[in-house]
């Protein structure tokens, strides 16, 4: 799983690049057969003004090549971080389920029928 970060807006710190990735790997690291890239975007909305104005975006890209995106908005850029990790981890779970469940349905679905020719009656 490769991942990329982008700052707009807010200073880059060590810190701050270090919990994104904790909140990232701890929330994604399970499906990591699955997900072959993430990249995250934080951003200061509103600038200096203030507010619920913290941004995070975050893009999965699967190995069927789908792509999920999920957003938070928060007042700190931690809690908008953890939002959206949390919201991915939930996201790509979903889908995953989705695709196992259709998986199921295909599988029942080409199962040969059963010759009962024994059973009706011929005239």
């Amino acid at each position: 799983m490769r991942l990329s970060t982008r700052f707009k807006g807010i200073d880059r710190s060590g810190n701050l690049q270090s919990l994104i990735e904790r909140r990232i790997y701890f929330a994604l690291s399970r499906f990591s057969p699955r997900v072959t890239s993430v990249s995250v975007v934080v951003e200061d909305i509103n600038g200096d003004r203030g507010g619920i104005d913290k941004r995070c975006q975050i893009s999965i890209k699967l190995d069927r090549k789908d792509e999920l995106r999920v957003d938070a908005t928060h007042a700190d850029v931690e809690g908008a971080v953890s939002l959206a990790a949390n919201r991915a981890g939930r996201i790509v779970q979903r889908k995953l389920e989705l695709w196992r469940s259709a998986q199921r349905q295909c599988k029942h679905s080409q199962k040969p029928t059963e010759q009962y020719d024994d059973v009706i009656p011929t005239d």
